[in-house]
């Protein structure tokens, strides 16, 4: 009889908590910047179809797998359950090495023996809509988006006549992104976590494309102010970034891959309104009207 009463009793509170219904500001502005230390790891790697020629090279094996310091922004707001934010990131990587095989593009090559400079840049730019499908103590939320996702390459050398051969070229790609976060609330602590991908297939500057993104994010954020109005809070966060770019021509392909890891500090600012707002299910909206 005991167990039945205790497990009646659980299973009131874990209704109660589930369907507990919080009181928040109806909309909220705000923005923050981020500070990023990834690092870097991949490849470069293609084939010439004139001779079948082939290449690969790994970050790590030529001395570029460094860590870099990147800069984000992020601006967004939220009316109800409907959330839009843009933010947007750029990092770069450098490193020189003595190139052990022929680095080829098109029609131009690298010889082996050279001395390289290399620089691997990468841009994210975002616009995302988010829409909370759970919106309690704790949340859960779906969204799609728009992305440009820039990848830049460059492996330079300097001829014995001052000749420059550079390899590489920047690609900026526009693509529909999709995503999903969800933060467990604890007073002014909360854990978020989010994740989030992105494909472009099509033809541009004559070579046909095939890029894939994806990132995954898990921080942890604490409200170190809260006023009537204003809100202010710091995160600490880690974050995996998974870009892959594969292009060809008539001429040959050409695959570069590059992975982001480590982790970023943020520091973010809110202003929400005086109307408060809780959302309640259509169905317990439809029993209270009946009553």
């Amino acid at each position: 009889m005991i167990k039945k009463t205790l497990l009646v009793i659980g299973i009131g509170l874990f209704t109660i908590v589930l369907n507990a219904q919080i009181e928040r500001a109806k909309w909220e502005i705000g923005g923050g910047v981020r500070f990023n230390y990834m690092g870097l790891d991949g490849g470069y790697e293609g084939e010439r179809y004139s001779d079948g020629y082939q290449f690969k090279m790994n970050y790590k094996e030529i001395g570029m797998d460094n860590y870099s310091p990147s800069f984000g922004i992020a601006l967004g707001g939220r009316y109800k359950k409907l959330n839009l934010a843009f933010a947007g990131s750029n990092g770069s990587y450098k490193g020189e090495f003595e190139t052990q095989f022929d680095i080829v593009r098109d029609d131009i090559q690298i010889d082996s023996g050279s001395h390289v400079n290399g620089q691997i840049d990468m841009g994210i730019y975002a616009l995302t809509t988010t829409f909370a499908l759970i919106q309690k103590k704790h949340e859960l939320g779906v969204g799609i988006g728009f992305l440009i996702l820039n990848m830049g390459s460059s492996f330079s050398t300097t001829e014995v006549g001052g000749e420059i051969i550079d390899v590489g070229g920047d690609h900026l790609f526009p693509m529909p992104f999709l995503a999903a976060s969800g933060r467990l609330n604890f007073g002014n602590f909360r854990l978020v976590g989010s994740g989030g991908g992105a494909i472009f297939k099509g033809e541009k500057d004559g070579l046909e494309y095939d890029v894939k993104y994806y990132t995954i994010d898990a921080k942890g954020v604490y409200d170190f102010y809260k006023g009537k109005n204003w809100s202010y809070s710091a995160s600490l966060g880690f974050r995996k970034l998974f870009m892959d770019m594969q292009m060809e021509n008539e001429l040959g392909w050409a695959n570069e891959k590059d992975i982001y890891t480590g982790p970023y500090i943020s520091l973010r600012a809110k202003f929400s309104s005086n109307e408060k707002w809780t959302h309640i299910p259509r169905k317990q909206r439809k029993q209270q009207e009946e009553l």
